[in-house]
């Protein structure tokens, strides 16, 4: 009998929301957030940022999101960030 163990690590999920005032395309700020390190995907969350099995603290975090809320800047781009494991 086999049995496997599968670790999932610590993800961090992105939701945009996009308003219609930004100075930004989508495919621009796609392409921004992105270059941050997170990949897109389809479902409930927009984009995900993987931590490579480390366990990010609240610090982490909080520099992931100002490094987002500085590429977004007058974009008119809302965001949720949900991190866990």
């Amino acid at each position: 009998m086999c049995f496997f163990v599968v670790f999932m690590g610590w993800k961090t999920y992105l939701i945009m929301y996009f308003g219609t005032n930004g100075n930004s395309s989508m495919s621009e700020v796609v392409e921004k957030v992105e270059k941050l390190g997170f990949r897109s995907v389809l479902g409930p969350a927009d984009f995900i940022y993987e931590w490579n099995g480390d366990e990010p603290d609240k610090e982490k975090i909080f520099e992931l999101g100002n490094k987002l809320l500085e590429e977004l800047k007058g974009s008119n781009v809302t965001f949720n960030l949900d991190t866990h494991d």
